[in-house]
């Protein structure tokens, strides 16, 4: 594995979400973001300059497009090139009039097309995006949301209105596919009174038919369920495919069936489904537990069943795959050319002496390639400045790009990648 280029250390530059190339078709441009701070997460007011390196020329310069004030360290502002062709056009989330929106620029010419609502993300011919609340979705995951709106009558447990939209890219029109509360009464839980409850990681399949997504709640009671569900593009023939409320990143593996990481069903995560046993044992023991089961520890992964599985869709079929990764979670994605292969990366933890890894893994043979180690700073890790490797393949999958924190300045990675399939 051959490391072919690194953002000038002089500035702070990252990119931030995985499931996307960083790099155009031709594999030519490299888009990323530019800020003068890493310290402290995104405040309003704040802006984070969109540009681009050409990876080719000797001495790479940063390329400035645009500004945007809608930017947080895990997904960026959700910069992307906007398919089919990914050459000319981006689309990224912004600020304007006091409302959260996207916008489509043209690199060429400068023209931007404005769109009525943040996209989360955009199917592979350019045309639709499926889209949440990011005024909500601040009071729930401050790490991933934007700054620059706080709309306080949205700081509830239960927002009426929040949901699903999918976002037509040509006519500029959004519809609610999905309403939180059709979730929250879809086969209720009793550990779902008194929580708050949101959604977050939407992701389309690679035809664009349907899409995956996560339904969270923060329990009174102390912890966070999860539930994995796919839909059609409508929001009908919704399934809920995981049920076990332990469920983090995830990649489609083709149009039936997707990676991810999470819990396998188990006696644990089946008590926690029920609100006595969170409020009368598990809260007391809460303590003991995040001690016993804290940086992803073997004992966590085996007390609550999670690991790497497959799923296929609208079944109940489920399986364990690559436990050669030793239980820990990363970011996965598939090589376009060969989908027995992915790309993922591990979290720098104390455990593993604050080592982020990036590799490969290949489910035929169940080898593991290590493409770097890369030493973190622990001052960071497992907060919401936190810088999380994400890789991002090229759309041909001989590169790879990442996001790292190095002398407290955040920088890109892009390596070429060579497997014994590609």
């Amino acid at each position: 594995m051959t490391l072919i280029f690194k953002s000038p250390r002089d500035k702070s530059y990252f990119f931030g979400y995985y499931g996307k190339s960083q790099l155009d078709k031709k594999n030519y441009k490299l888009l990323a973001l530019e800020t003068n701070f890493t310290k402290r997460l995104p405040q309003k007011g704040d802006e984070a300059k969109i540009g681009y390196f050409e990876i080719k020329q000797k001495k790479a310069q940063f390329k400035q497009l645009a500004i945007t004030k809608t930017f947080n360290w895990q997904q960026g502002c959700m910069l992307q090139w906007l398919g089919p062709t990914y050459n000319n056009l981006i689309i990224y989330n912004d600020l304007y009039k006091k409302k959260f929106c996207s916008i489509i620029m043209n690199i060429i010419t400068k023209k931007k097309i404005l769109l009525p609502m943040p996209v989360y993300d955009v199917n592979a011919e350019g045309t639709k995006a499926i889209c949440i609340d990011f005024e909500r979705h601040y009071f729930c995951r401050r790490g991933y949301s934007y700054a620059g709106i706080e709309n306080f009558d949205k700081n509830k447990k239960v927002v009426d209105d929040d949901g699903i939209w999918l976002l037509s890219l040509k006519e500029k029109k959004t519809q609610k596919i999905i309403n939180i509360l059709d979730l929250i009464n879809f086969k209720p839980l009793s550990n779902m009174k008194d929580a708050t409850h949101y959604i977050e990681h939407l992701m389309f399949s690679p035809d664009g038919k349907r899409f995956c997504f996560l339904h969270r709640w923060k329990m009174k009671e102390g912890g966070i369920y999860t539930r994995f569900y796919t839909a059609n593009l409508n929001g009908t023939d919704l399934y809920l495919l995981l049920d076990t409320g332990r469920m983090s990143h995830f990649c489609w593996r083709n149009n039936k069936e997707i990676l991810g990481y999470g819990g396998m069903p188990n006696p644990i995560n089946k008590l926690r489904k029920n609100k006595n046993f969170i409020k009368i044992i598990f809260k007391p023991l809460l303590p003991i537990y995040h001690f016993l089961f804290k940086d992803n520890s073997f004992v966590s992964k085996v007390a609550t069943g999670d690991s790497y599985i497959l799923l296929k869709d609208k079944t109940s079929e489920i399986k364990k795959v690559a436990s050669e990764l030793k239980y820990e979670d990363g970011h996965p994605s598939f090589l376009p050319n060969n989908k027995n292969i992915f790309v993922t990366d591990v979290y720098p933890k104390k455990f593993n002496n604050h080592i982020a890894k990036l590799m490969i893994y290949d489910l035929t043979t169940k080898s593991i390639i290590i493409i770097d180690k890369l030493k973190s700073n622990p001052i960071y890790n497992e907060t919401p400045i936190r810088c999380d490797l994400h890789p991002k393949i090229s759309f041909d999958g001989k590169y790879v790009a990442i996001d790292i924190l190095e002398n407290e300045t955040r920088g890109i990675n892009l390596y070429m990648i060579k497997t014994n399939k590609n």
